[in-house]
């Protein structure tokens, strides 16, 4: 292969890699909203349901929470429950 042929390949790979050719090729019209679908004003509402939490998912604010584990313990003791005891070193985030 010649030296021209070549680099004309190599742009011809390179332009489409790129997309610097324009698609022409219509957008598919569906009225069915999945999560694959990009945001958009005609699906905003079906983004906002789908991040905003259910009350399901929020169930555990609802939980008898006690401010120190000897008031858990003793708790837990007198109903016969386990307790949960979450401790953990550093930021939550991982930013330390």
């Amino acid at each position: 292969m010649s030296l021209r042929k070549q680099i004309c390949t190599t742009l011809l790979i390179m332009t489409c890699q790129f997309g610097i050719f324009p698609n022409d090729a219509p957008a598919q019209e569906t009225d069915e909203t999945t999560t694959a679908s990009p945001l958009s004003g005609a699906n905003f509402n079906f983004w906002r349901s789908y991040i905003n939490a259910s009350d399901t998912e929020l169930e555990w604010q609802n939980l008898p929470w006690k401010m120190s584990f000897h008031e858990g313990l003793k708790e837990g003791t007198k109903l016969g429950k386990p307790v949960l005891l979450w401790a953990m070193n550093g930021h939550p985030l991982g930013c330390t």
